[in-house]
């Protein structure tokens, strides 16, 4: 019977709720707290880093002829931020994603959930992007990426910390164990939600050029494969005040055999409940 290695966080909370919940083996063998969408939130311990992120999620599609460009220019983003900015690549429903013949198929129901969502396919514009899905007036303040993302990503790093967010995964065989550790730094008075996914980098798929011809080995990066939590994310039971530190961990399935799992990453957001407006987030190796 195959059995799972116990981490030491989870070690860690077996022995602090010991003396009030005897925590027992599942048939397989794992010490499994929860599993999916909903989960359970634990104390934890401090969080070290207390960097301010920025998040940008980025609709793009194979066919989408401007996206090489946002590519470039997000990739130029990332050199000069690194992990101060996180990114994802999402592939909706829409014409502009549908995969060429014998293609890799990059689409997701959590990603065309997040296009409806925050208007992107209703838009009709491809690329499209946000930056901590921020709103401008009543809509989300949608961008084409191309330009224009510096500005933003600013002034989100400009912004006192008021949630540290700290993810880490550790993989056995298809199984991931993933920690989330939370540390409030400032009174957050609203419920902030969770979301937690999984991308790939190096995905070859054909892709539509600015030319318009096309190229049959471009790479992909930061490809949306899975939301692990609800698309929109899980309530943090947390009471919000200064000092609150919370930790939940989750047991994750990779999904797809086809998944290159040393090429996938975890990442956790931390938004308010009614806005959706990201507060934090952090990024980790699979």
């Amino acid at each position: 019977m195959k059995r799972n290695i116990i981490f030491g966080a989870l070690a860690s909370l077996l022995f602090l709720f010991a003396a009030c919940d005897k925590i027992e083996p599942n048939e397989e063998g794992r010490y499994d707290l929860f599993s999916g969408a909903a989960g359970s939130w634990f104390d934890g311990t401090s969080v070290a880093d207390h960097s301010q992120r920025a998040f940008l999620d980025k609709y793009t599609g194979v066919r989408c002829v401007n996206c090489p460009t946002a590519d470039e220019a997000i990739n130029q983003a990332l050199a000069t931020y690194g992990d101060q900015l996180v990114v994802v690549a999402i592939h909706d429903s829409s014409n502009f994603c549908k995969p060429y013949t014998g293609n890799t198929d990059m689409r997701t129901a959590d990603g065309d959930a997040w296009s409806n969502f925050f208007g992107i396919k209703a838009s009709g514009t491809y690329p499209n992007a946000m930056v901590n899905r921020s709103k401008s007036g009543s809509s989300y303040d949608l961008f084409v990426p191309t330009s224009g993302i510096e500005g933003r990503v600013d002034a989100v790093l400009a912004q006192p910390t008021r949630i540290a967010v700290e993810v880490e995964s550790h993989l056995s065989g298809r199984e991931a164990s993933i920690t989330v550790s939370l540390e409030y730094l400032q009174e957050v008075s609203s419920p902030v939600l969770l979301t937690l996914f999984i991308m790939e980098d190096g995905l070859t798929a054909t892709q539509m050029l600015p030319d318009g011809t096309h190229q049959d080995d471009y790479t992909h990066n930061h490809i949306l494969r899975d939301v692990i939590t609800d698309p929109m994310g899980t309530t943090v039971d947390a009471d919000g005040h200064a000092g609150t530190k919370r930790t939940a961990l989750f047991n994750y399935t990779l999904a797809s055999e086809d998944w290159d799992a040393s090429k996938c990453h975890i990442v956790a957001l931390i938004s308010d409940a009614a806005t959706h407006a990201v507060i934090n987030c952090h990024e980790c190796e699979l």
